[in-house]
């Protein structure tokens, strides 16, 4: 931290909020090499489990940051956590069970990644070694007390114990939660239906080996004339959070839920007399659907919570934040590194956006439908979550269309989907060196051209454009075959091109750092103009005019 004799400090990027999204912020940024300022007021990571769940496309993007291996590590104990339930105690009668993201072990074409469940107060540790690993310079215990924006940067006042300071970036990047309180000052509005409920998270101890013997369940419904709510269980079976509602319109409030309170609302979800419980913390939380108006404001970015609030229903609001983090890290580097210009952060509005208010819509979805309140429309709407996760697509200045290209919606099955610009670059296994490599261990860093066999015209534009523009990119032939020499890559089971919507062999692809296909040409160009025509797509993605 800067040193109390200095009272100034500066980065290029300053992140408020230390939880889940603004640490994976500070990794994403680290990562690309961006110096980056993390503040938070409180003293360390969440003490509360919060959330759990994290679909595939998370794990692979944590997996590009290197948190993935420890964060399956820290998950292990959960790894057959996963039926979800209703019961009428966890001692008592079963209503219903299902597993969850049914058919995942069937996902191995689609992606390496797996469902992972861990507690956001056990990932949060990892996230925060990272980054610090990374670089990244992490300042807990300190608060954002104001900031002004100015067309160059941002200006912000920092507090801690030691006092106030002043901090200077170029971009301010708020992951400062629901009532994020800079996008309050900056009096950004929210759309949605707003707060639907009004929930507490209590997080107890409690020894609960001998109500469930071998039985393990992701998330369980509780219903009995006691208690109503949501009940989550750790690895080591001696805690969990039981979540359950109140209505302060009933006159109900925060006050009433003490720690005797509490004790009996968990027993009965139990429903095992002798059990003893001990309460760890509680955590009040307001489930809405609210999605701010714009993400992007001159030089303040929000993401995370501070930008959508999702219903859990459907477990996606962690992994819409991380997933914002991810678009707009590598953004804030090139636009940072002067290689790109400012119109690069604009598209994080364009192409997030419209995800979170997709994805709000579908956690409201998922909340008439586990309430048996869904109409028929509404439950013909409902999609699976790997299609509302990975089967995204952006449409902004950063991707070029197709001419006469499908106008696809905001989210597909991604089975289905063929390396379209603005979706995710598909996966698929290939050789280099005679080692196998998934094409999204490729991605993540710079930007890759991969080509077919007789792409060298576009290898060749590709190092021009890199020469020209100050821009890394990785550019790679695909050849068919179980081997193949330095610089190219080998395609045994030939299905490269066909998951890469039929790139013919002189054809190629262009995928962003973040993993997404920015450009691509069947063939080669007409014309014989290959560097021409790769320079116009990069410079306009870049915002390079």
């Amino acid at each position: 931290m800067t040193s109390a004799s200095d009272p100034s400090g500066s980065a290029p990027v300053l992140i408020v909020g230390g939880s889940l999204v603004g640490l994976s912020t500070a990794v994403f940024l680290a990562r690309h090499g961006v110096r980056c300022t993390l503040v938070e007021r409180h003293p360390g990571t969440s003490v509360h489990p919060r959330a759990v769940g994290y679909y595939p496309r998370t794990g692979e993007l944590l997996r590009q940051a290197g948190v993935e291996d420890a964060a399956v590590r820290e998950a292990s104990g959960f790894a057959t956590h996963r039926t979800r339930a209703g019961v009428t105690s966890l001692a008592g009668e079963v209503l219903f069970s299902k597993e969850e993201l049914e058919g995942d072990d069937d996902l191995g074409d689609l992606t390496p990644s797996r469902l992972l469940l861990l507690p956001q107060d056990r990932l949060e540790p990892l996230l925060r070694d990272r980054a610090a690993e990374l670089g990244a310079d992490l300042r807990f215990g300190t608060e954002l007390l104001s900031f002004a924006e100015d067309p160059e940067g941002v200006t912000a006042v920092l507090g801690d114990d030691t006092g106030t300071r002043t901090f200077r970036g170029s971009y301010l990047v708020a992951c400062d939660g629901p009532r994020s309180t800079v996008r309050e000052a900056l009096k950004v509005p929210r759309q949605g239906r707003g707060v639907l409920s009004r929930h507490v998270s209590i997080a107890f101890g409690a020894d609960l080996r001998p109500v469930l013997g071998d039985r393990r369940y992701s998330v369980v419904h509780v219903q009995n004339p006691q208690v109503t709510g949501i009940l989550v269980h750790d690895d080591s079976l001696t805690g969990g959070t039981l979540i359950v509602g109140y209505r302060p319109e009933d006159g109900e409030s925060l006050e009433d839920f003490t720690d005797d309170r509490c004790a009996e609302l968990v027993g009965a979800a139990v429903g095992a007399p002798g059990v003893e419980v001990t309460i760890r913390s509680r955590f009040p939380w307001d489930m809405a659907e609210q999605v701010a108006e714009r993400f992007v404001h001159g030089r303040v970015l929000l993401a995370g919570d501070a930008a959508h609030v999702v219903p859990p229903t459907g477990g996606y609001g962690a992994n819409t934040g991380i997933a914002d983090a991810h678009n707009l890290a590598w953004k804030l580097a090139l636009v940072a590194g002067g290689v790109a210009g400012p119109g690069l952060v604009e598209t994080y509005d364009a192409e997030r956006r419209p995800v979170a208010v997709y994805t709000a819509e579908q956690g409201s979805l998922q909340l008439a439908l586990r309430s048996g309140t869904a109409t028929p429309e509404q439950r013909a709407a409902v999609a699976d979550a790997v299609t509302v996760t990975s089967g995204q697509a952006y449409r902004s200045a950063a991707v070029v269309a197709e001419p006469g290209g499908a106008d696809l919606p905001v989210a597909s099955d991604p089975r289905a989907l063929r390396g379209e610009p603005g979706t995710r670059a598909p996966y698929a296994e290939l050789v280099r060196g005679g080692e196998p490599v998934s094409t999204l261990d490729l991605f993540g860093r710079d930007f890759v051209l991969l080509t077919g066999e007789n792409g060298r015209a576009w290898i060749s534009a590709a190092v021009a454009a890199s020469a020209a523009l100050g821009l890394k990119i990785t550019a790679r032939r695909v050849v068919p075959g179980t081997d193949a020499g330095a610089g190219t890559l080998a395609d045994p089971d030939g299905g490269w091109s066909e998951r890469y919507g039929g790139v013919r062999p002189e054809g190629a692809v262009l995928v962003r750092p973040d993993g997404v296909v920015a450009w691509r040409s069947p063939g080669a160009d007409p014309g014989g103009a290959e560097e021409a025509v790769l320079g116009a797509v990069l410079r306009g993605v870049l915002d390079r005019g």
